[in-house]
Formats: structure tokens, sequence, C-alpha cells
């Protein structure tokens, strides 16, 4: 018995010599294993671990239980990543045993992890950056469904991103007039950019899509084991763009004031209309006289309204196919299809009258008078800017003759080829010499003898190869702005004859000039009239200058210092063609002249026309009362200077007293 109990003991110390030995050697080959290792019985209690293991789980001894350490609800096989305070993560993998236990291997998964950290940062931040940019983007599949939007798509969109691309409400912008495209059902080519609009929460909305070509496969979070192949779309919102590119257009192609399309937008319509070359065309060139009035006495807050009224009055004046404009200032235009000459005077009969009919303005009553001038195509041949500057020529005609309508002509071209030949003659008439004066004596009638001569402009024009009167010279100096240096001209030239007169028998005492009411409203015009008279040798009393009797009222003011400037010099000042045109007894009041010339409309109805012998009693009873001595002009029979001495006017100047001569003539230079 104590044999076998020997024997058995001896079997025992063998086998857990050789379980040890097991036990070393399956160490050795854990310790050789590139990772942890551990063995685990069924109840989960840590058998056997290599050194690695142990490292990662330092707290748990053989024995113990390893369930805290696994996930909950992880099944026989499975892994999991266990991270140590030192940074480094492993990736532990669960595998089962026949017997019912378990293994732990653990890799180093360091690398890796920190890859992912870094790839999730990154996708963090082009999250954000997805989110934050202005543009709306958009992933579609190949059917044309919603892969990912972002936020700012949603919000482009209504609100929240739609399901796919027939549900976006998305239509092509089509061209003015043409009905709305269909909804968007397909993408356009890839990088190729289109307009688009969207209607949504109450919102409309301009876009601008573009969409690259198909994108190669990825793998989406909708299905993970489906692969697609998608299509990026950009939205950009360019609503203020368009509202800002339509505010420009529109400035740029109506007149700010009356809302009518501009100077620009008629030229732009007249050349499409004209090279359209179908059914023919009418177009009217309006212009408002006495606006320019309006302006001067009321201001332009009146002048302005009336545009604006007047606007209105033709805008609603038209037929539906015509189209009204302003051009600029006081004119208008109307561009119509062709019509009958029949319906064209009825047209612009109804166009007069409407103008015609007075403007109220507060309390003010302002009437003006518009002309009109009427150019028609095919009629006139030559393109739009023939017909424009045609209708123009008659408008012009219409506004010299007082009546409307003027039908254009080809004699009316042939009058505006000779005025623009002499727009550029006058251009050159100074340094070319062709201006000269003559001069026209005043009469002092008790006394029979010259007490001054009036110097008188005259254009002898090379490029027409006649004279050019007054009449049509000044109105076209103004236009070309040349009136100050004409004005000056006459001044030096003027100056330059009284001295060569001085000393000669027969000589007038002073010499008289006209000179523009812009040139009087200079501040340096006295100042220039003082070194002209310094130049020449020419006392300040042997000057007389002539003031226009058109100066308007609120003019008077602006020039009082200049005119007092002058009366201190001793220049003496006149008041030209009183009772004439629209000089009123006031500027005889508030004006420091010593002079009043009555114009030769009151002495040409003398002695016969009483409201002519009326004016002449009136003036001469104030111009006596004031000190001022009156002048008469174009006197020309014995009767009507008879007239004039029976109201106290003894000086006169006109025909029966001499004809303008050449200062030669008038002085004759042996003399």
């Amino acid at each position: 018995m104590s044999f076998l109990l020997q024997r058995l003991r001896q079997h025992s110390v063998l086998a857990e010599a050789r379980a040890e030995l097991l036990r070393q050697r399956l160490a050795v080959v854990l310790e050789s294993v590139p990772g942890a290792f551990a063995l685990c019985d069924a109840q989960g209690r840590l058998q056997l671990a290599n050194s690695r293991f142990r490292r990662l789980f330092e707290h748990v001894g053989l024995g113990a239980s390893l369930g805290a350490l696994l996930p909950s609800g992880m099944g026989e096989q499975g892994a999991f990543d266990h991270g140590l305070k030192d940074g480094s993560w492993h990736r532990v993998t669960r595998q089962p045993l026949p017997d019912g236990g378990f293994t732990l291997g653990a890799v180093d998964i360091t690398p890796l992890k920190r890859q992912e950290q870094i790839l999730a940062a990154r996708n963090v931040r082009q999250q954000a950056l997805l989110e934050l940019v202005p543009t709306g983007i958009w992933e579609l599949d190949e059917a044309g469904r919603t892969v990912f939007a972002n936020r700012q798509l949603a919000n482009l969109l209504g609100g929240t991103a739609p399901p796919g691309l027939a549900e976006a409400g998305l239509r092509r912008v089509t061209a003015p007039g043409r009905p709305p495209a269909d909804p968007m059902r397909s993408l356009p080519a890839p990088g190729m950019p289109v307009e688009v609009e969207h209607q949504g929460g109450g919102i409309a909305r301009r876009l601008l899509l573009v969409a690259s070509g198909l994108l190669e496969a990825t793998e989406t979070a909708i299905d993970e084991d489906m692969l697609r192949r998608t299509r990026l779309v950009t939205l950009l919102d360019i609503t203020e763009r368009r509202l800002a590119q339509a505010e420009v257009e529109r400035l740029a192609w109506q007149d700010p004031l009356t809302g009518l399309g501009n100077r620009a937008r008629f030229i732009a319509t007249l050349s499409e209309r004209v090279a359209d070359g179908t059914g023919g065309l009418t177009l009217l060139s309006i212009s408002l006289g006495g606006l320019g009035q309006v302006n001067e006495r009321h201001g332009h807050t009146v002048g302005d309204a009336v545009l604006r009224a007047a606007a209105l009055r033709l805008s609603q004046g038209v037929r539906v196919e015509d189209a009204v404009f302003r051009i600029g200032g006081n004119k208008f235009a109307v561009l119509a299809p062709a019509m009958e000459q029949q319906t064209i005077r009825w047209l612009c009969d109804r166009l007069a009258q409407v103008l015609f009919d007075s403007f109220r303005q507060g309390a003010l009553e302002v009437a003006l008078l518009p002309a009109i001038g009427v150019a028609t195509a095919p009629q006139i041949r030559g393109g739009a800017e023939t017909l424009r500057r045609a209708a123009d020529l008659a408008r012009h005609r219409s506004e010299v003759e007082g009546r409307t309508p003027v039908f254009y002509e080809e004699a009316l071209g042939a009058a505006a080829d000779r005025r623009q030949k002499l727009r550029k003659a006058l251009a050159q008439a100074i340094p070319a010499g062709e201006l000269h004066l003559v001069w026209q004596p005043l009469f002092d009638t008790r006394r029979y003898r010259m007490i001054g001569a009036e110097a008188l402009l005259r254009w002898r024009c090379g490029a027409v190869s006649r004279e050019v009167m007054p009449a049509e010279l000044f109105p076209l100096a103004t236009e070309m702005g040349m009136l100050a240096e004409i004005d000056f001209w006459v001044l030096w030239e003027a100056l330059a004859t009284k001295r060569r007169w001085a000393g000669k028998p027969g000589a007038p005492p002073t010499v008289a000039i006209n000179i523009s009411g812009a040139t009087l409203r200079d501040p340096g015009f006295p100042a220039q009239v003082s070194k002209a008279l310094e130049q020449h040798g020419v006392a300040a009393e042997e000057l007389d200058i002539e003031i226009p009797e058109d100066i308007p009222a609120r003019d008077i003011q602006a020039m009082a210092q200049n005119l007092e400037a002058l009366r201190s010099m001793g220049v003496r000042l006149s008041l030209d063609d009183f009772g004439g045109g629209v000089s009123a007894m006031a500027h005889l009041v508030q004006l420091p002249v010593q002079r009043v010339k009555l114009d030769r409309s009151i002495t040409h109805r003398l002695p016969e026309g009483k409201r002519e012998t009326a004016v002449l009693g009136a003036v001469a009873t104030l111009a006596n009362s004031l000190g001022i001595e009156l002048v008469a002009e174009g006197v020309e029979k014995e009767v009507q200077a008879s007239a004039l001495r029976a109201e106290g006017c003894f000086i006169m100047q006109g025909w029966l007293y001499g004809r303008p001569l050449a200062a030669d003539l008038l002085v004759p230079p042996g003399g």
C-alpha cells in the first residue's frame, strides 16, 4: 500500500513537473507572440498572460476576473480598443476556446489611432468649413438623390434639403417675356454655370448652379454595402447681385427725374427698330418752350416738378404701342410705329394740347409752349442717327416758327448743314479777322450834333461768302459759348478805334458797346474794362456800356456789384432795347443806369400806335423823375422824331440821323 502511495506521489510530482515545464514552455511561447496575449477560463478568470499583456492591464492579476475589462454586450468573439495613460492604444481581440475559455490578443494600434484622430479632426474642420461657406454644397447620386447637403444649401432651398434634384423646385432662368422653364430634373454639363431661380418660403432667389462630373464610387452612410458614384453641385446666391445689376441698368437706361427711358435707352431702341427694317417708324422730337424761364423765376424745384408732370401727360397721351423718352433738359421723344400723316397730326395735336394746358405747382400756374418735329422712316433713309437728326431739325423749325407739328423736309437739312458750316467758321472768326465793327451815331436833336456812336458787330464770313447779321450771329455764339470772347474783342476793338479818333474833328465824344448779361456777371469784368481803358488811353467817361434788356430779375442782384464798380470808375451805363422784350419798369429803378434806350419796336409805331405812345409817355415820366437820360432807337421818319420830342426825348439814333458806317467813314482819317 505504501508502495502504491509512493508511486502515486512520484507520478504526481512528475505530472506537476511536466505541467510546470509545459507552463514554462507556454510562457516562452507567449512571450514570443508579437503583442499582448492571455488565456482565460470559462469563467473569464485570467489563467496565463505574457508580460506585454500584464503591462497593458497591470491592475489585473492571475486568477482575477476580466469581466470589467470587456465591453458590455460583447459576444464570444470580437474586439475593442484599449487606451493607456501614456497615450498609446491597443486593439484587443477575443477568440473562444473549445473548453469554454477564451484568449485575448492585443496589438499596438497607436499609429493607426493617431491617424484616425488626425482624420477625424480634419473631417471636423472640413465639416465646419462646409457649413460656414456661403455656398450651398450638394452631393447627388446618379439617380439625382441627395447624399449630402450642407446647411447653406438647405437655407437656399427653403430651410430643408430636398430628397433629390426633382423635388428641389429649381428652374432655369429664361429670357424676359418667355414662359418659365420646367423644374430641373437633370444636371447641366460638368463645369457649365447655369442660372436658376427658386421660389420658396416666400423668397424668390436667383442662384448660380455648377455641377462636377461623376466622382469615383464612395461608401455612404445610407447603405454601407453599396457603392455609389456621385456628382457635387454648388449653388451660389446671386439674388443681390442681380438686383444691383438691375438697378445699375435702370439708372443707365432710365431718366432719374421722370422715370422715362433716357437718351441712351432712346438711341438703343431707335437703333434696334431701324435695324429691324420692318413696318416703318414715326419719330416725334418734342421740346417744352419756357421751361428755362420757369427755372430762372421760380427755381429748379418747380421746374423739375413741371418736367415730371409733363412726362406723365406725355405717357398718358400716347397710345399703348408708342414709347416716350426724356432726351435731356426740356426735350422728349416719342417713338411710334408707322402712321398715316393724318394720324400723326392727330397724335401731335393731342400731345401739344396736353402740354399746352397749364401746369399747377402749389399756388403757381405755369404755361409752356411745346414744339414738335416729325420724321418718318423709311421715307428718311440713312439709319437711326439720320432719322433722329431729321426730327430734331423739324422740332427746331417748330420752335422758331411757333407752329406744331413741323414735318421734316429736305430744305431743313440744307439749313442745318449751313448752320453747322457757320459754327465751324465762327470758331475761327476772330483769328481770321472776319469780325468788324460799324458805327451808328447818337444825335442830340436840340443841338443837332453827334454826342456818341454805338459799335455794332458785323461778321463777314468767308465760309458762306456773305455777311452774317447779328440776329443769326448772336444765337450761334450763345450756343457755342463764345459770347464772352466776342464781348472782350468788341471792348478792345472799340477802345482802339476811340484812340484812333482822338483829336479828330467830328469824332464822337463817347463810344457805346453792347455787353452780354453773362459777361456782366463775370467778377473779373470790371478789372478787364479798367485794363483795356488804361491800355488804350481812353477815359472811363468816354465809354458807354449798354446792358441788354432781357436780363432776368434774379440776375440783377448777381451783377449789381460789377455795375457799381463800373459806375464808380466813371463808365456810363445804359439799359438797351427797353420795352421790346422782358424788361420791366423795375429794371430802371434797380439798375444804376444813366441812360435808357427805347426799343425800335416802340419807335416804329409812333405816332399812330396808342399803346406805344402810352409806353413812351410812362417811360419818359419815370426816366425824368429818376434823372435818367432817354434815347430813342430806330428813328427813321421826322413824324417819329416829332412825337419823341413832344414827350421830352431829344437824343435819337436811327437812319434819319445816320446809317451804320465803317469807322473811317464816320470819322475820316485825314480830318
